[in-house]
């Protein structure tokens, strides 16, 4: 199976340089995409493979897969030699220029507004670097998408996106009704036995805001967020009550962190390649 035809080539998504966003604002410092090496090196590993296949598959010349794998090599090279500081340093921009997007209207477009509540902090970064990008580019790819990339990088393009979409649908789907079940279990338990129940709740989310989603994969983005974060509060009454330990928790938690880290990453370097077709036309 191809992963992507490149959602956007190496040099394009991932070198240092910037992108003007369709708002009139600046789309991204794009040097380390992410802070953890090893995710970079997995994307890295990624484009190099599809580079390998597209070629086998007729879709690019010899010379062009060469090109492509030596674009990712440089871009290694690049990361490796950032400093932690700059590594957060993008991040934090990253963040910024998102929540720019985010409260920017866009004309013309049909949008769903969704009333977005998130309890937990450790969300809010997810949401932050990653969503307002998946949003937008999920609308440009419509848009856009025939002027940008090949019939087949295309259709390599959407399969990827919405087979990440649907791994991550059915994990958090999973998280939620296993934490649910066994939750309600050990309750009962606790009360059969007349323990003390405590029920933890959060007073002030962490973000409650409407947003304006511009495609059905961006309301799926929401719900994934919405459903793990009725998770994490599964998890709190857990904690609260001696059901399970903090540590084993956050282990889940960072567990979801990286499922949903590939296809923020991929969504954000789709959105840099399209920004190109925009700035084009």
């Amino acid at each position: 199976m191809t992963t992507t035809a490149e959602l956007a080539s190496p040099a394009a998504g991932l070198a240092e340089n910037s992108l003007p966003d369709d708002t009139g604002t600046t789309a991204i410092e794009t040097g380390g995409l992410v802070a953890a090496p090893e995710d970079v090196d997995a994307e890295l590993n990624q484009m190099a493979a599809s580079a390998d296949v597209l070629h086998k598959e007729g879709l690019i010349t010899s010379a062009d897969a060469q090109q492509k794998k030596a674009e990712v090599e440089s871009t290694r090279k690049r990361f490796r030699e950032l400093s932690p500081e700059q590594r957060q340093a993008i991040v934090r921009r990253r963040r910024e220029l998102g929540m720019q997007i985010l409260n920017r209207q866009l004309a013309g477009a049909a949008v769903v507004v969704v009333g977005l509540k998130i309890n937990h902090t450790r969300l809010r970064p997810l949401f932050e670097q990653w969503w307002p990008y998946m949003n937008r580019m999920s609308l440009n790819l419509q848009r856009f998408g025939q002027a940008t990339f090949s019939r087949g990088e295309l259709a390599t393009v959407e399969k990827y996106l919405e087979g990440e979409m649907a791994k991550l649908e059915e994990y958090v789907d999973e998280q939620f009704r296993v934490a649910t079940a066994y939750r309600e279990q050990r309750e009962k338990d606790m009360q059969d036995r007349g323990d003390f129940v405590l029920r933890p709740e959060i007073v002030r989310p962490a973000i409650d805001l409407e947003v304006q989603a511009y495609s059905r994969f961006a309301v799926r983005a929401l719900q994934v967020l919405i459903k793990f974060d009725k998770t994490m509060d599964e998890f709190d009454f857990m904690v609260w009550n001696g059901i399970r330990d903090q540590t084993d928790v956050n282990e889940e938690v960072s567990r979801f962190l990286r499922k949903f880290q590939p296809l923020g990453l991929r969504s954000f370097t789709t959105h840099l390649k399209l920004m190109e077709s925009v700035k084009a036309i």
